[in-house]
């Protein structure tokens, strides 16, 4: 008897050459009665079932079952000659939630993250150093702290159910990898695409690691492939009934179909049971779940209805496998345990992680002293692990590590089943019927939304684009008609210069609008900003600098040297440089600060992108007002000092007060707009830029325009009348040279028209859009005469305008205004309709006048040769 009782024991124990290595297991022992904890070693633990220690519907019952996993894992390895030769494994348990204490059983939640980094890990790294890896079942929130601090000891951790997504960064948690993944956050992705859903709400469990991790992975995938979340509620672990009824309010005023649930297993659970109480049950609602559930003996059947659970699939190989595994731990157990209670403690991926650790350690090939002493840990992350041509309990053919440290595996519904990305769905049954008894997949509640873009396609692109050409073609004809007659008087008056710089921010002004076009990004709406800006003070800022000017010449009674005025006009120059670059500078600050970005706008069926201040900044909004405020009143002020200058081609008060007037109206109107914004909102403000814009343009340019050409055509008509005249006094001379010699005197004189007053008030009167043009002007006036030839001519102090005339029938009184109709026609204006009489008058005895002079000359007689 006592030889029997040492061979089984020599075949339990291991030969005296074996190197010892130790590989500890980190799980909630705090749970199990009757361990003895030592910091946070554990022992006194039993592989055989006691029923009054363990609870399969409690952390106790999870706890033990994975431990007896690795049990069978470490004993296959010990018994596998073929791997770590040489080599005897040894356990060490830990707790990474102290010592037991009832409650733990039940209530324990993986708060008690402090305890495993503070203690659990510390005693890893510094105490037990014969631990050379670790496999574990905690909780997500648990394994935060312990995880990193694993990996920065470069001792390998394999977890089963920490199944967080924040598991994934290798930068973090370089020596943390996992057997397969239980975040089916793609799997339930690929699902919802294949079905086209676009609308979805999210319920997770904000102070659970897995809930809220699985919360960012899922709202930045979503992002990605433009799923929109329109309700996001993120609950606490117990939550009271006034979180469930907000939660309920928000489901139900967002209208969502499709809601994502994340969270532990309890807390699925509990959603689960009170569905039907909240009015979130039935064929309109969709319900998908990362988790399963936890045994509970109060969840219904029809708690369960309309959920999509996902889960790794599975062939007959691996069932197999896990078959076999179940039968060896219920017989090192002494109990049997359902398959239910075996896959839902994660039992199978603890013994995989186990097997596939101490296969990575086989592949090194160092000697057992270098394992044990912790002298091959540079070569154990998770790389190690990746391909070791293991088939594991759940998986097919071969466990296989991806690029973030999980196990690739088929995941899949009843229904469907993805790839090993679990990106794409590659087999879905349509003739099970899923949805309350149909196959029909339930509506998203979305409306489909047509994106609206201003394109050369639509009439509102093509209209903006062509009104954007004509008017960088026109601010370009004017700079360029500026540059050709800059010789002619009126062009000199209006300062080339600065009217150039005035075209060229009517054509960035102009350019601007090209940008509402196709789908307008960040950058391009920070381009059409800074573009209308340069246009506004490339327009504003030099026409108040060349008025201040002018009224600086011609606004004091006594005159200016030309030297004078030659430095006055590089000081006021540079001052305008110097104002526009501070103010285009100032307002580019408080843009940048703003932060101007696209922005998308569902309206009804449709969708537009607008360009939109992001943010309730207030600082740069009023910097930027009130930097062009600024600008607008230095316009107005340089309007007022002008009425001063007498000259009027120099005086273009009118000019800025109407500049004044269509940007303020351009201000309004456009605020007006964004008031109430919809897809042609821009499309408006690019109308009312335009029409702002060419207005400016016109009124600066215009009447120069105009006087240039009346008097280039005025010019080329005089011209080609004096030619006719040389011709036809040269062809007389030439006839009468062989009879006689005749010589005619012509005489001429005039008459100031000074009868109503020494100076009249009088405008050029133009037609069609020419009468904006229009401007009052005060001068003499006179009738002049030669030959029979008459003329009245109205004399400025810097020009006269003169117009022929062949008698008194040509000059009209209209009530107190005279019209002078000639090749000018003259409006003239009087106080009352008696002085316009009295002009009248005066007119028509200077023409009796010049007549009579003319009838008493005495011509001389003909002299025959």
């Amino acid at each position: 008897m006592v030889l029997a009782i040492l061979a089984a024991l020599a075949c339990c124990w291991p030969a005296a050459a074996n190197t010892n290595i130790t590989l500890g297991i980190i799980s909630n022992y705090c749970a199990i009665k009757n361990i003895v904890v030592t910091r946070s070693l554990v022992a006194n633990f039993s592989t055989r079932f006691d029923a009054d220690a363990i609870s399969t519907q409690g952390n106790s019952g999870w706890s033990y079952y994975a431990d007896l996993a690795v049990v069978a894992a470490v004993e296959r390895i010990n018994n596998d000659p073929t791997i770590l030769p040489g080599v005897h494994v040894n356990l060490k348990r830990f707790t990474d939630c102290g010592e037991y204490y009832p409650s733990a059983d039940l209530e324990y939640s993986g708060k008690s993250g402090g305890y495993a980094s503070a203690v659990t890990a510390t005693d890893i790294t510094d105490e037990h150093k014969d631990v050379i890896g670790v496999v574990g079942n905690e909780f997500s929130m648990t394994a935060k702290g312990i995880a990193q601090i694993l990996s920065n000891a470069q001792i390998p951790y394999c977890a089963a159910s920490t199944a967080a997504p924040r598991y994934n960064n290798k930068d973090m948690y370089p020596y943390f990898w996992r057997a397969t993944s239980y975040s089916f956050t793609e799997s339930l992705l690929s699902l919802m695409l294949y079905w086209d859903v676009k609308r979805v709400a999210i319920i997770y469990q904000r102070d659970d690691e897995f809930g809220n991790s699985g919360w960012r992975r899922m709202k930045q995938m979503a992002a990605d492939h433009q799923i929109d979340i329109v309700s996001s509620v993120g609950l606490a672990s117990n939550s009271d009934d006034q979180a469930i009824r907000m939660m309920n309010e928000t489901l139900h005023r967002s209208d969502a179909r499709y809601i994502i649930v994340l969270g532990q297993a309890y807390f699925v659970t509990d959603l689960m049971k009170c569905r039907a109480s909240l009015f979130l049950d039935g064929q309109k609602y969709v319900w998908l779940l990362n988790n399963g559930f936890t045994p509970d003996p109060n969840l219904d059947v029809a708690d369960v209805r309309g959920i999509v659970l996902a889960n790794h699939c599975t062939d007959l190989a691996s069932i197999e496998r896990g078959e076999n595994l179940r039968s060896l731990m219920n017989q090192i157990a002494g109990a049997n345990f359902s398959a239910s209670f075996f896959y839902g403690v994660s039992a199978e991926i603890m013994y995989d992680c186990t097997v596939l650790m101490l296969a990575g350690f086989d592949k090194l090939q160092v000697a057992p002293d270098i394992l044990s002493n912790r002298l091959a840990q540079d070569d154990m992350n998770f790389t190690l692990f990746q391909n070791l041509g293991f088939a594991g309990t759940v998986s097919v053919n071969n466990l296989v590590l991806n690029e973030q440290g999980d196990g690739e595996s088929l995941d899949g519904v009843e229904f469907a089943r993805t790839d090993n990305s679990r990106a794409n769905i590659i087999s879905f049954d349509k003739t099970i019927p899923i949805f309350s008894g149909s196959s029909v997949i339930p509506s998203d509640g979305s409306v489909r939304i047509f994106k609206f873009r201003y394109s050369l396609q639509t009439q509102e692109g093509t209209a903006i684009v062509c009104l954007s050409i004509i008017g960088i073609l026109t601010s370009s004809a004017g700079a360029l008609f500026l540059f050709k007659f800059q010789r002619a008087s009126i062009v000199r008056a209006s300062c080339l210069p600065e009217m150039l710089v005035i075209c060229f921010g009517a054509a960035c002004a102009y350019l601007s609008l090209l940008l509402v076009l196709d789908t307008p990004s960040s950058a391009a709406c920070n381009a059409r900003a800074l573009l209308l800006l340069v246009g506004y003070s490339a327009i504003l800022v030099p026409l108040a600098s060349k008025n201040l000017m002018m009224r600086w010449i011609f606004g004091q009674e006594s005159s200016r040297t030309l030297e004078a005025i030659r430095k006055a006009k590089t000081a006021f120059r540079m001052s305008a440089v110097t104002a526009a670059v501070v103010h285009v500078g100032v307002c580019v600050l408080a843009l940048m600060e703003a932060k101007v970005v696209s922005l998308q706008v569902v309206d009804g069926s449709e969708a537009y992108v607008r360009c939109a201040v992001r943010g309730a900044l207030v600082a740069p909004t009023c910097i930027w007002y009130i930097s062009n405020a600024l600008v607008w009143i230095l316009l107005v002020v340089s309007a007022t000092l002008s009425t001063k200058v007498k000259l009027v081609e120099y005086n273009e008060t009118t000019q800025m007060v109407l500049v004044a007037l269509f940007s303020a109206m351009n201000i309004v109107l456009i605020a007006a707009m964004e008031s109430a914004p919809d897809k042609l909102t821009d499309f408006k403000i690019c109308i009312i830029l335009w029409i702002s814009t060419t207005a400016m343009l016109g009124t600066m340019l215009g009447g120069r325009v105009a006087d240039v050409m009346q008097s280039h055509v005025r010019i080329k008509h005089d011209n080609e009348a004096s030619a006719d005249d040389s011709y036809m006094r040269k062809s007389t001379k030439q006839t009468q040279l062989s009879f006689s010699r005749r010589k005619t005197i012509q005489f001429y004189s005039f008459r100031v028209l000074d009868k109503a007053g020494k100076l009249c008030v009088f405008k050029i009167q133009r037609y069609g859009i020419g009468w904006i043009f229009e401007k009052w002007m005060t001068g003499i006036i006179s009738l002049h005469s030669l030959g029979d030839k008459r003329w009245i001519c109205i004399t400025t102090l810097q020009k006269a305008y003169c117009t022929v005339i062949r008698d008194p029938s040509n000059v009209s009184i209209a009530s107190s205004c005279i019209e002078i109709k000639g090749a000018l026609e003259i409006l003239v204006e009087f106080e009352v309709t008696e002085v316009a009489e009295v002009f009248m008058g005066d007119i028509g005895r200077a023409f009796k006048e010049i007549e009579n002079v003319v009838d008493s000359l005495c011509r001389p007689d003909i002299v025959v040769n």
